[in-house]
């Protein structure tokens, strides 16, 4: 990929990780960026024992 391109790709790459979506447990808005960081401490707390991991379903 060209410069131009990898660069517009990353433009639109970060303008979609500062979406916010609606969380249906914590019932409020969060970004796509927040919803994997979420996603990566319940897969922490699943490696460590504390708590059987269930992946994040989309409603939308």
């Amino acid at each position: 990929m060209k410069d131009k391109g990898r660069m517009k790709f990353l433009r639109k790459y970060d303008e979609r990780l500062k979406t916010t979506i609606k969380h249906k447990k914590l019932n409020r808005h969060v970004s796509y960026k927040r919803l994997i960081r979420l996603e990566c401490y319940k897969i922490v707390k699943h490696i460590i024992g504390e708590e059987k991991y269930t992946g994040f379903k989309m409603w939308w």
